[in-house]
């Protein structure tokens, strides 16, 4: 018994020092690199379930939080913060499920990220009363597309929180699994904390009230001048354990914003700093073969307001849509393809990452005679930036060429003081992107914009279009309701009849066709009016082991100055 107790005490003493070796925290560690890179166009607003609205804001959001899944480059579906996930598909008992076991990770505040930070974001995501496209990404949850149109209450969603580390997602019937956990990697769905979110409708605007949980930090932002991101020190890390360099290896990412985009490849050229994520239109021809060009999964559009009496007609949009030379358009960006659909090229073709939505659908975009007499004076509204101008000049000159009168709106931003009663100094200034509030609001004539794919599914695409799918609220009054349908105003029976097939069909390649006709629908329509599909292309000098995701997403984690 002595010489077992021995044995075992030795034992003991030899894990302790194996034990300690694990550890790799040293707290004079040098903090890392800070790199100074140029992303893209300047973002002021950095809530997940907006993000979608331009390209820009996903870069910074895939940067600042993380989701259950993300996917890779390859297309394929990685674990982000899933530690593992079961799924329950037993028709006898009527039970249809998928559990998921997170990950141990904190908020930049400290606080443990739980499921109940899922479930209180997609439950804001499908309330009435907040306007995203994002929330079709889980109307197969139980109760979700009730919940989203006011026929039930969100608290009924089949969504739980089993407790800090496990989540739950119920469904009334079988689904395709696999195709919803690629829905769960969009940027739109990931967590969000509710005592920072709730009540403030600011939150996402300012580094003090901003709480993420990604490999970075919004550290400070000075509008028109420049945007530092800092390491997370609490992302999938042991505090106590764990190197500072662990998950995250540069310290901050510093974007310059106030260098010109002629300005910012000097800047490159002379070492000064390491990326580019936007090259100015004007060297984009010159960089061709430097750049790293990828797929943005991104449609630049326009956007018709239907209510204008001038875009009520179906005929009139064609014409529209058939005087634009999109070839023309597309070189002089460069990077980007004529449109030939509203699905860019990336997204899957009956969930499969080897074939695409788009060579399956084929040119959809009629190029019918765009000749005769046209009348009328309308706006075309785009953002303040380079790219937008230059098609919004080759759009007005193509349509004024059919009659009409185009007066280019360029939308910029706005500050605005607010009182924060939880802070002693006086003011605070928030910027407010005018360009998007008109997006959202529907405030416009004609409006230029980048339509982002929310997930590698064309549904997530073409939903949008119908009504009850749109994700936008719905108006009530003392004895009725209106349906807000989209952006465009748009409602047709037999588009909302596709949709609502395709989402009740369980089939893939049935389900597949489905969305093709009614892609093929709405580009006779033309309530959109697709222009190019955009790529993303980089210049990078001096920095190595930058990842890209499937959407064309730069991730700096591992990011290193050579």
């Amino acid at each position: 018994m002595i010489k077992r107790l021995f044995a075992m005490i030795l034992c003991v003493l030899m894990v302790i020092p194996a034990l300690v070796g694990c550890s790799t925290f040293d707290p004079n560690e040098d903090v890392g690199e800070t790199i100074n890179i140029y992303l893209e166009n300047e973002v002021y607003d950095f809530d997940p379930a907006f993000a979608y609205r331009s390209k820009e804001a996903l870069q910074l959001t895939r940067l600042m939080f993380a989701g259950l899944f993300y996917i890779d480059d390859n297309g394929k579906l990685q674990k982000d913060l899933v530690k593992k996930y079961e799924i329950v598909d037993e028709e006898e008992q009527g039970i249809y499920s998928i559990t998921f076991t997170l990950k141990e990770t904190y908020w930049t505040d400290g606080s443990l990220v739980s499921a109940k930070d899922f479930l209180f974001a997609w439950k804001r995501l499908l309330d009435p009363s907040l306007v995203s496209d994002a929330a079709a990404l889980l109307y197969e949850v139980r109760n979700a597309y009730d919940a989203k149109n006011g026929n039930c209450s969100v608290d009924d969603i089949g969504v739980y929180a089993i407790n800090n580390n496990t989540l739950q997602i119920v469904f009334d019937q079988p689904i395709d699994y696999k195709d919803f956990l690629y829905n769960l990697a969009s940027p739109c769905l990931v967590a969000l904390k509710e005592l920072a979110v709730k009540d403030n409708p600011d939150w996402a605007k300012r580094p003090s009230t901003l709480v993420c949980n990604g490999p970075f930090l919004l550290r400070e932002v000075e509008y028109g001048k420049s945007l530092t991101l800092e390491r997370n020190t609490y992302y999938l890390r042991n505090r106590e354990k764990d190197s500072i360099k662990k998950f995250v290896t540069p310290y901050r990412l510093v974007v310059d914003y106030s260098k010109s985009p002629a300005d910012q490849i000097a800047a490159i050229e002379k070492g000064e700093i390491a990326y580019v994520g936007n090259i100015a239109l004007d060297k984009r021809a010159d960089y061709k073969s430097e750049a790293k060009v990828y797929n943005a999964l991104s449609t630049l559009s326009c956007y018709f307001n239907l209510e204008n009496a001038i875009f009520a007609d179906a005929n009139t949009r064609k014409a529209l849509s058939s005087a634009i030379d999109r070839t023309a358009i597309a070189e002089k960006l460069v990077f980007a393809d004529a449109a030939t659909g509203l699905v860019p090229n990336g997204v899957f073709e009956a969930k499969k990452a080897n074939k695409s939505f788009r060579s399956v659908g084929g040119n959809l975009i009629s190029s019918a005679d765009a000749s005769g007499s046209f009348s009328g004076e309308f706006s075309l509204a785009i953002a303040d930036n380079e790219v937008h101008a230059a098609v919004a000049d080759m759009l007005k000159s193509a349509w004024e060429g059919l009659g009409f009168k185009v007066n280019v709106v360029k939308l910029g931003t706005s500050a605005t003081d607010v009182i924060l009663p939880e802070e002693k100094s006086p003011t605070k200034e928030f910027v407010n992107d005018d360009y998007h509030a008109a997006l959202v609001s529907g405030e416009f004539d004609v409006i230029l914009a980048d339509i982002s794919a929310l997930d590698t599914d064309a549904f997530s695409m073409l939903a949008p279009y119908a009504a009850g799918y749109s994700g936008r609220n719905m108006t009530f009054t003392v004895d009725s309701y209106e349906d807000a349908y989209n952006i465009t105003g748009y409602n047709s029976e037999a588009y909302n009849e596709l949709i609502k097939n395709a989402f009740a069909e369980k089939n893939v390649a049935k389900r597949a066709a489905i969305l093709h006709d009614a892609e093929k629908l709405l580009m006779e329509d033309m309530p959109v009016c697709p222009i190019v599909f955009t790529k993303k292309a980089v210049l990078t000098s001096g920095i190595k082991d930058i990842d890209v995701d499937y959407f064309g997403y730069s991730l700096f984690e591992d990011a290193k100055l050579k």
